[in-house]
């Protein structure tokens, strides 16, 4: 098989390349020497010219035969990466290049050059204008024998999408009244699936049958608006309820709180009441905290929460936590295993939400993980995005149905059914809260009693 390899095409274009030169160094020392100043004799150089034109145009016909071609039984056609520009495309920047050559090269020989600098400019010119044509000239082969010279340009792509907007658009259009009527309702109803509940047909315009479904789709959009406004009600009514009776609890609370530490100061000899006022402590601050947990919640979840986004080094606000809860980790005998990039990884998010999301999830493993086990903390860049996640092995069993009302993230639910420990079922759905508010990712992916939580940002920079 005759194959033509990239050393004979190269060494074809070397060839053609030196032809052109020899060709037009031939023209212009002919013109120079022509000059009735000089009156050279000009043979040589007008022999040159003639080898170099026809040499050019030899090779050329050569290389037009084996451009995109691997051999001379192989009839497949391989294009190259230059093929992908459009052809369009491709001749403006050629002709932008001949006219700045050109226009470089005008005063060429009004210059005071000697006969061998003249040569030497010359041939220069001509082996950047012949780089440039060959690169142009073979692409254009090559479409051509792939049959996408034309189709393959900017000005058919334009004509050819504005051409099929308006077949389509023409498609959709009914031509008979009935077709126009359905074609409305059909709108309207994707409208509605949509959420633009406000969409309403005007019964009148419709007739016979297409009027009774006009009727139907407006009553489906008035069903569907008066169960959203329902649950918007009802969800508001709930947020309201939830904030006005912890802020209702709060004030008996601060005096328990209050007495309860003028108790403690007391010198108590009885100690059964010494016994009593600490299991008081333990209650009012834990019913404390429950109570504070709950007005944030409702809070996060209202969206009345203010957002002072910044760029934040995750890196750095994971190192802050993890050395805050080394204690509590050491005292129910928990390994922590830090994974952490060695730079930092800049995310955008509020400082101050970040770091309580972050606190919350060490703080249910410091609560829930079994005793004499390792904490997991890893900090990865996975495709743009900054993905911390922190495992565990949980002490109870882990609900087997994280859906519906089993889901660990929605409020009051916890991973420990007897609800004998002290944890209140908000810290993992405020965790998700905040990081839904600063367009991050949470998520939980539970494995038997392995528990596994995801927070996600996108990164901005790793510099």
């Amino acid at each position: 098989m005759n194959q033509f390899s990239n050393e004979i095409k190269g060494a074809a274009i070397v060839l053609h390349q030196m032809f052109v030169i020899m060709m037009v160094c031939g023209l212009y020392g002919t013109g120079y020497m022509a000059n009735p100043q000089l009156m050279q004799d000009t043979r040589g150089l007008r022999l040159l010219t003639v080898l170099g034109f026809v040499g050019c145009f030899a090779t050329l016909a050569y290389l037009t035969s084996i451009s995109g071609r691997k051999s001379a039984e192989d009839t497949t056609i391989y294009l190259g990466f230059v093929d992908k520009i459009y052809s369009d495309v491709q001749l403006v920047i050629f002709f932008t290049f001949v006219y700045l050559v050109i226009y470089m090269g005008r005063g060429l020989k009004t210059l005071d050059f000697a006969f061998s600098g003249l040569l030497v400019a010359a041939g220069t010119v001509a082996y950047l204008l012949d780089v440039v044509f060959l690169i142009l000239y073979l692409s254009i082969v090559r479409r051509s024998k792939d049959n996408t010279l034309l189709t393959h340009s900017l000005v058919y792509s334009i004509v050819h999408s504005f051409r099929e907007a308006m077949d389509s658009k023409r498609s959709l259009r009914p031509r008979t009244r009935k077709g126009r009527e359905l074609y409305a309702i059909q709108r309207a109803v994707e409208a509605i699936a949509e959420g633009a509940l406000d969409t309403c047909l005007e019964e009148e315009d419709f007739h016979g049958q297409g009027r009774e479904l006009a009727r139907a789709v407006n009553h489906i959009r008035e069903g569907l608006s008066e169960a959203v406004s329902d649950r918007i009600r009802n969800e508001r009514m709930k947020a309201d309820l939830i904030t006005n009776v912890s802020h209702d609890i709060k004030t008996p609370l601060t005096s328990i709180v209050n007495y309860v530490d003028l108790l403690k100061r007391e010198n108590l000899e009885n100690e059964n009441a010494q016994n009593y006022i600490r299991i008081l402590d333990e209650k009012s601050q834990r019913l404390k905290q429950l109570t504070e947990d709950l007005v944030e919640a409702s809070r996060i979840s209202s969206g009345n929460v203010k957002l002072d986004i910044q760029k934040i080094d995750f890196v750095e606000l994971i190192y802050q936590t993890g050395g805050e809860f080394n204690e509590r980790f050491e005292a129910r005998d928990l390994t922590i295993v830090t994974k952490l990039p060695n730079g930092p990884v800049i995310v955008e998010a509020d400082g101050r939400q970040l770091y309580r999301a972050v606190e919350n999830l060490y703080t249910n493993a410091a609560k829930y993980a079994l005793e004499r086990t390792r904490v997991h903390v890893e900090l990865e860049v996975e495709d743009g995005r900054a993905v911390f996640s922190i495992k565990n092995i949980s002490k109870t069993p882990l609900p087997t149905n994280l859906d519906g009302e089993n889901d660990l993230t929605e409020r009051f639910v916890r991973g420990e059914a007897s609800r004998t420990t002290e944890g209140s079922g908000l810290g993992l759905s405020i965790a998700k809260s905040l990081t839904n508010l600063m367009n991050g990712s949470f998520m939980l992916k539970p494995d038997g009693d392995l528990f596994v939580a995801t927070i996600s940002f996108e990164v901005l920079s790793n510099n």
